[in-house]
């Protein structure tokens, strides 16, 4: 009954804005557009210049804790300065457990969109090219001395052809303890390969980011079994000698640098 009563109680701490109210006495809230762990994100609009703008709330249940990791997040997004990331806009604190975080909006479709929902379909060209583009920004990141530690379709946008990272809620700096900072958290518990904050665990994810691109185009022939993806997808040699590095099969990739010189090689080879 005291966990049942607990819930309860978090979930009415925790009620969303609804459209319309007012965050800070500037944002107007468009609507909700995510519910994570320590935090809950709103599309709103910025009534002082007329433009869409991210905000995300630190979760009221979740007190010093969602505070702390939302200023984390702060902090690091206001050391990102690349075309492609969204921009950090302010920090706003209202009151006793109403903090919130603004920044840039980037309107567009994920990844996941993009394959699941709209069915586009990518070449093995079309997804070195594309990865390129994506590797680029996350050696920007590397370069900053932070690794993104949840590259995924979600968390990938397609803007004018271009790729957008966002989300640097799970963003640890280079070498930190991820269960220092995130004490008890199981984000990492499928893939032991991630646990790390190094290059080489947002490399993984690139690896299994090309897999969502590359079966996009897939199709199985009449009763067919299920394979590993070297024998389902045809890739050049290359292709598929890169992906097993990323996937730490066999030698991985320590350095971004190293693998995003390996991939330029090969969009020349391909194209």
């Amino acid at each position: 009954m005291l966990a049942y009563l607990r819930r309860v109680r978090e979930a009415w701490m925790d009620y969303p804005h609804q459209p319309g109210e007012m965050i800070g006495g500037r944002y107007k809230v468009v609507r909700l557009l995510g519910i994570g762990s320590y935090g809950l994100t709103y599309l709103c609009t910025d009534t002082e210049s007329g433009k869409s703008a991210a905000v995300k709330q630190a979760k009221p249940s979740k007190r010093a804790r969602a505070v702390k990791l939302l200023q984390r997040e702060a902090d690091i997004l206001q050391q990102m300065h690349h075309r492609c990331i969204p921009q950090y806009i302010e920090w706003i604190a209202p009151g006793r457990n109403k903090v919130y975080m603004v920044s840039e909006y980037i309107e567009g479709s994920t990844l996941e969109d993009l394959i699941f929902e709209q069915e586009q379909r990518f070449t093995e060209t079309e997804c070195i090219l594309y990865t390129l583009k994506l590797l680029e920004r996350v050696r920007y990141v590397h370069e900053q001395g932070f690794v993104h530690m949840d590259i995924r379709i979600p968390n990938v946008i397609q803007r004018a052809g271009e790729p957008w990272l966002i989300d640097f809620g799970l963003a640890l700096g280079i070498g930190e303890d991820s269960q220092e900072v995130f004490p008890g958290s199981m984000m990492h518990a499928r893939d032991p390969q991630r646990r790390d904050a190094q290059m080489y665990s947002d490399l993984y994810d690139i690896g299994h980011f090309m897999l969502f691109m590359l079966y996009s185009s897939y199709n199985p022939a009449p009763g067919q079994e299920p394979a590993e993806w070297q024998e389902e997808l045809r890739l050049h040699p290359q292709t598929r000698h890169f992906l097993e590095r990323l996937l730490q099969i066999g030698p991985r990739y320590e350095d971004s640098a190293v693998a995003l010189q390996d991939l330029r090689r090969l969009s020349r080879l391909l194209q």
